[in-house]
């Protein structure tokens, strides 16, 4: 007897507390469920597609990329001393940009590598503002500096370094075209050459760095 009333009890549990009959199940057409992936397979692609209509109005075309790139300049500087040769710590490396001039000149001294002044150097100022850049060799004699200019790629500028222990050797002087050139950012232009050896050439900024030939006095 009480075998069979347990049993009775579970027979009723199973029936109300166990799977839902059939006719309580939501049935649902299966090209409904297609409908709904593709429905959400298009509106992913409208929204990528949106998205890259306004990335592409409102971020900077390549020549725009371009132009606000950094460009590095790397370097080293030596000479020669009882014919070893040596880091030529301090010396001074000047990037100008040849087609801006500044609306005023500075003093040559302010950048001679023996009267160099790091800090509140208005001949330094002007030259960054301009997109230019002033560095010292390190004591290694190498140097790195950006070039932070509004136009970098493929706009050309006037390397000029001056030794800071090197010996200047006759016939050394400046050419009428560089003494013009530097004439446009300092004067007196003597005073930053002052019977130091000096090295001049023209770069042209292609990329993000450039690595200039190494320079020895």
């Amino acid at each position: 007897m009480a075998s069979g009333h347990s049993g009775d009890n579970l027979g009723e549990q199973g029936e109300s507390g166990g799977r839902p009959p059939f006719r309580e199940l939501i049935q649902l057409p299966r090209w409904v469920v297609y409908f709904q992936a593709l429905l959400l397979v298009v509106t992913a692609g409208v929204f990528f597609v949106m998205g890259l209509l306004v990335g592409g109005l409102t971020s900077p075309t390549s020549a725009d990329f371009n132009r606000t790139l950094d460009c590095r300049v790397y370097g080293s500087v030596s000479f020669r001393e009882d014919g070893n040769l040596r880091a030529d710590r301090g010396a001074v490396v000047l990037i100008l940009p040849a087609n801006k001039k500044p609306n005023s000149r500075s003093e040559g001294r302010l950048v001679h590598p023996d009267s160099f002044q790091a800090l509140d150097n208005e001949a330094i100022d002007r030259i960054h503002r301009l997109g230019g850049a002033v560095v010292r060799a390190d004591e290694n004699g190498q140097f790195e500096v950006a070039i932070d200019s509004n136009a970098v790629v493929g706009v050309p500028y006037q390397v000029f370094i001056v030794s800071k222990n090197g010996v200047q050797k006759d016939g050394g002087r400046l050419t009428k075209d560089q003494f013009a050139s530097l004439a446009e950012f300092f004067s007196p232009v003597e005073d930053l050459v002052e019977k130091k050896p000096f090295f001049w050439m023209t770069l042209t900024a292609e990329g993000d760095r450039v690595d200039l030939p190494e320079v020895e006095f």
